[in-house]
């Protein structure tokens, strides 16, 4: 058996009981500050947490595919973790987003409460243990010297290609060039690569080269706290009706209340029908 090292958790997950079943297990569990993940098995492996409540949010404000795609890009092995029953969303829109997940090459667990996501994490920690060490080599990063290394390394800087990932497409399909002449559509079959890896290889690969100075800037980053304007949709039975639309809920129920049965108020950002005209107000 290998040492890997610390188990690195995010000091946000420090009131759960996953670390101290970590450390019963007779592992060397490390409270610290994640750029990404929730918990750490050396330098292939990370894991991020979602409880009922937190997976509703982060897919309403889109974090959770920002946190996706930086995880991917920063570990060979990315696991989300679905904790319990999700709340606060529709089933469709959560589903919906988990499936998007998976096609993108994104590893779902389920589990079924904290005690139960506990166990799952002890079984992955002890299996990262077998398979190499968890210590990042010290000192400056040299660039491979192998021809395939170098083409290992040229894949993987795109967003949501990780270093396994470009390892498996070139064994796949036998060279750089040979990955380059391959089309989108070609590349989705591939396992992991869904439709936005396709996209974004071949716009790295076909792309026409755009000097520096007449690129567009990159958009700015969202910030954590920042999410998508909120409306509340009145919707009538009669599909000629007119739309209305409003940001309050308390503004919009109040107007349910005085249209005709079988209109719907409808949350704009997850789609999901709050109450019925004519039906007990939810």
């Amino acid at each position: 058996m290998i040492d890997p090292g610390p188990v690195l958790v995010d000091h946000r997950e420090r009131n759960s009981p996953i670390p101290e079943a970590l450390s019963a297990a007779g592992l060397d569990v490390r409270l610290t500050d994640l750029p990404v993940g929730d918990y750490v098995f050396g330098p292939g492996l990370a894991i991020e947490r979602k409880g009922p409540h937190d997976l509703g949010a982060s897919i309403r404000d889109g974090r959770i595919f920002d946190q996706a795609v930086r995880l991917q890009s920063a570990f060979s092995q990315a696991v989300l973790l679905l904790e319990g029953e999700p709340r606060g969303i529709a089933e469709d829109a959560w589903r919906g987003a988990v499936c998007r997940l998976i096609e993108d090459g994104f590893t779902v667990l389920h589990s079924l409460d904290a005690e139960d996501s506990a166990a799952w994490l002890v079984r992955l920690a002890k299996r990262a243990r077998r398979a190499g060490p968890t210590i990042h080599t010290v000192g400056p990063r040299r660039a491979p010297r192998h021809p395939s290394a170098q083409a290992e390394a040229m894949l993987s800087v795109v967003p949501g290609i990780s270093a396994a990932m470009a390892r498996s497409l070139l064994a796949a399909h036998g060279s750089l060039a040979s990955v380059a002449a391959a089309a989108p559509e070609g590349l989705r079959h591939h396992p992991g690569i869904g439709r936005v890896r396709a996209t974004r290889l071949a716009e790295a690969l076909h792309g026409e080269f755009v000097a520096p100075v007449d690129r567009d800037p990159e958009p700015a980053r969202p910030s954590r706290t920042e999410r998508a304007p909120r409306r509340w949709i009145l919707t009538g039975p009669i599909p000629e009706a007119e739309v209305q639309s409003f940001d309050r809920r308390a503004i919009a129920l109040r107007a349910l209340g005085s249209s005709v049965d079988g209109t719907q108020l409808i949350d704009g950002l997850t789609g999901e029908v709050v109450a019925t005209a004519g039906e007990a107000a939810g």
